[in-house]
């Protein structure tokens, strides 16, 4: 079921001054002292009960678990994002999609043969180098973003890593991938605006906690959702699981589905946390 979060739009962050005036500002606690029982201490908030007026002309988007999101366009263009295996843990499924992106060349996050038909891939990588790639397809651009890391040591230990922003219904999405690392000046000033961070926070493979914090203040979204974390399809992963990022955090909703349906006039006024369920194996 998905859920059609109404609120007050404020411009987002759009300058990376701004940006850094931010992640000041959540340094020093903005965001800190929070409740992350579901409520959300903000002025967002879930009105609950599924798609309700206007929803049909929103993107939807689905979490899948790990890194693998289904973003949906209001013409219905479907846009997958690294795609795992039937063995990673969270079951045999067979997704679908027009486009799939791949932020780099792991197995659980490159299994294109998850998914049926014949979509355009997008590989954020090619030769171990970055990728410069665009797609547009009906109301949907996707475009990738090189210039981070999959560790902290310039890709020594676990190479480069790609982002890929997809832009829909209004909104601009960016999917951080494996980021390992707290990612340029330039990087984020190229990025530009983002309205919804896809963002890794179990630590280990990826940015911890600590840094997904800091992250995700340099590029300003009004929503963060975190993914790559410990869940109980993957238990025994070397990962955490979301607690410490929602930990002191202000401005959290557990959402309760795997779904929701954003448009820019139902964004929330400021920063949100927003917590998915994985989708349920069994189809896209």
């Amino acid at each position: 079921m998905a859920h059609d979060i109404r609120s007050g739009w404020l411009r987002p962050v759009t300058h990376l001054a701004a940006a850094l005036v931010l992640s000041a500002a959540l340094t020093a606690g903005c965001w800190g002292g929070g409740d992350v029982s579901g409520d959300p201490g903000g002025t967002g908030g879930q009105t609950g009960g599924g798609d309700q007026g206007g929803s049909e002309a929103g993107v939807q988007l689905t979490w899948f678990g790990h890194a693998a999101f289904l973003i949906t366009s209001p013409d219905g263009v479907r846009v997958l994002t690294d795609p795992y295996p039937g063995n990673l843990g969270y079951g045999s499924r067979t997704f679908a999609a027009d486009i799939i992106t791949v932020s780099h060349e792991h197995f659980d996050h490159n299994s294109v043969a998850s998914a049926d038909g014949d979509p355009e891939v997008l590989r954020g990588l090619a030769g171990g180098d970055w990728a410069q790639v665009e797609k547009s397809l009906g109301d949907v651009t996707v475009y990738s973003l090189g210039g981070t890391y999959h560790d902290g040591d310039q890709g020594a230990k676990r190479g480069k890593n790609a982002f890929f922003i997809v832009e829909a219904g209004g909104l601009r999405f960016l999917h951080l991938g494996d980021l390992g690392e707290t990612p340029t000046a330039a990087v984020v000033e190229k990025a530009g605006r983002v309205d919804v961070l896809l963002i890794p926070v179990g630590g280990y493979f990826t940015i911890d906690a600590k840094e997904a914090t800091r992250v995700a203040a340099l590029f300003g979204a009004r929503v963060v959702i975190p993914m790559h974390y410990k869940t109980k399809a993957i238990s025994d992963w070397s990962i955490s699981d979301e607690s410490p990022f929602l930990e002191g955090q202000t401005g959290v909703e557990r959402i309760g589905s795997s779904q929701v349906t954003l448009d820019p006039g139902n964004l929330p006024k400021l920063p949100e946390i927003w917590v998915l369920d994985p989708a349920p194996a069994g189809g896209s």
